[in-house]
């Protein structure tokens, strides 16, 4: 039913639907009294839990709330008008948001997560996704739409609402902490990265490592609270600010490399998924950590080449534990990239060599190698590679990378000249 039209408590007229959310639409309202317009809920009398919730919080990214009614079927909560758009709406519009703008924004979230989280007791989210972030005119990020959120301590066995592609496994459990805020984080902050120029996020691995981290399926490997995820937002700031003083300094040829194919193999959905064992992936992320430490992203070529021996060394340890196929596979590309950025190009290869005679069916894995050739001038090989490839093409699997593109693009324009 439209409530257009109608005057609750005999002060708030109703002028027109908005929205949905949270189990109950959501209409803009007059006060008769002050002439000021405020955002009216409706909710089932069953979920006036947010309104107790509501009274409860006071955040500057949270829209207050002004009043309560109630009748035998429903409730309404008078709340701030926030004038803006949604982050969904922008994103459906087609808006590209920038490293600057998916920082700020997280750092906006991340400090209303923190202020939930270390209330006694805890607010636990539960529903984050783009749609309930609301970018109002005065430039604020506000958190809106409360009717997913529980309180309670450590995980808590109750239905939890959220959000198909957002909600963290344990919620499908009935399960709900810090954790599962943080899940739904990173999945939000993702959602906000892919309509973004690729190049400029390979260019701040930073936050891409952090969203990586946040999403992982284990609750156990995400980071355990928000005050961790902030610093993590502050310190990529600051390099933020510090690269746009320092003029943008662009990644030379290697370091976009190595960058890409890091950046497949920590996204690849196998990895992600967390359907291998636990350890072998607790491993290589310790592996993969090494690369965003601070000596690595802005040290000097020695700190660099210290940090490649490291992780050279923990990565042929974890090659004797670990001898599955897609295992070795993924320590022996790490291993080739990892060579490479040392400009040791024969180990390298050998390294490359290596990954395919584990598993001859990974597609991804012949652009990979495929593009080392070309990189370092070795075109007849790569031709070779390329024939060798074309007679496998029927009983390769179904893995992507950039470079298996561009390998693709280059070999045909070298065939078409010939």
């Amino acid at each position: 039913m439209n409530l257009s039209g109608t005057v609750l408590k005999g002060r708030y007229c109703i002028l027109e639907s908005v929205g949905k959310g949270g189990g109950g639409k959501v209409y803009l309202a007059r006060d008769l009294e002050l002439g000021v317009l405020w955002a009216v809920k409706e909710i089932p009398v069953s979920g006036k839990s947010e309104a107790r919730m509501l009274l409860k919080l006071s955040h500057p990214s949270l829209p207050k709330m002004i009043d309560y009614i109630e009748d035998d079927r429903k409730c309404y909560l008078v709340m701030e008008y926030v004038r803006g758009k949604s982050l969904g709406e922008y994103l459906r519009d087609g808006k590209r948001f920038s490293v600057n703008e998916i920082v700020k924004y997280g750092m906006e979230i991340a400090e209303v997560f923190s202020y939930f989280h270390n209330r006694k007791p805890p607010v636990y989210y539960g529903d984050l996704k783009p749609d309930n972030l609301m970018l109002g005119e005065n430039g604020r990020l506000y958190l809106i739409d409360l009717g997913g959120a529980v309180n309670g301590y450590k995980y808590q066995h109750k239905v939890c609402t959220g959000t198909n592609g957002f909600a963290a496994p344990e919620q499908y459990e009935g399960k709900i902490n810090a954790a599962t805020d943080i899940y739904t984080f990173g999945k939000t902050l993702s959602v906000l990265c892919k309509k973004t120029d690729y190049l400029l996020f390979i260019r701040n691995m930073s936050l891409f490592w952090l969203i990586f981290r946040c999403c992982m399926k284990k609750p156990g490997i995400r980071y355990q609270n928000m005050q961790t995820v902030q610093k993590k937002l502050n310190r990529i700031q600051k390099r933020q600010n510090q690269s746009k003083i320092k003029n943008m300094l662009v990644l030379s040829g290697s370091s976009i490399v190595f960058a890409v194919i890091v950046v497949f193999l920590l996204f690849s959905s196998n990895f992600v998924s967390g359907s291998k064992p636990f350890n072998f992936y607790e491993e290589l992320t310790a592996v993969t950590d090494l690369y965003y430490q601070e000596e690595f992203q802005n040290g000097s070529k020695a700190d660099q080449e210290k940090i490649c021996k490291q992780a050279d060394t923990r990565l042929r340890e974890l090659q004797k534990e670990c001898t599955e196929k897609e295992e070795s596979r993924k320590i022996l590309q790490l291993l080739a990239v990892n060579s490479e950025y040392q400009k040791s190009y024969e180990d390298a290869g050998l390294y490359f060599e290596q990954m395919l005679f584990y598993d001859e069916t990974y597609r991804a894995g012949y652009g990979e190698y495929g593009m080392f050739l070309l990189r370092t001038g070795q075109q007849e090989a790569s031709q070779t590679l390329w024939s060798e490839y074309k007679s496998k093409e029927t009983m390769l699997d179904d893995t992507v990378s950039r470079n298996l593109r561009l390998w693709e693009k280059e070999m045909t324009e070298i065939e078409e000249k010939q």
